[in-house]
């Protein structure tokens, strides 16, 4: 669901909006309206999307490469848990699941 994205990527529904109709216009993904509720929006990844999705870079390795060239491996497994950590923290933090 196009909301359900807004929310993910924590931007605005205008925003995801322009974003969603350029990806539209370019034939990347499709856009329908929910059988359910017809003012909500299906998103679905088209076979052109896939296809450039498979061509993109993995921006995991090209960190990886470029800020870490030369770091021990030992010293960058501990790095990665400790900014996998923080993130799902920071994470459960912004949705609320942390409030006590």
């Amino acid at each position: 669901m196009q909301r359900d994205l807004a929310s993910m990527l924590q931007i605005e529904r205008a925003t995801l909006s322009g974003i969603v109709t350029t990806l539209v216009r370019k034939g990347l993904i499709d856009q329908t309206p929910d059988s359910d509720d017809q003012r909500q929006r299906m998103l679905r990844i088209t076979r052109s999307g896939k296809k450039l999705w498979k061509e993109l870079p993995d921006p995991t390795e090209l960190i990886l490469a470029v800020a870490f060239k030369g770091t021990d491996p030992a010293e960058l497994a501990i790095a990665r848990r400790v900014l996998q950590t923080a993130t799902e923290r920071l994470n459960k933090h912004i949705s609320g699941e942390n409030q006590a």
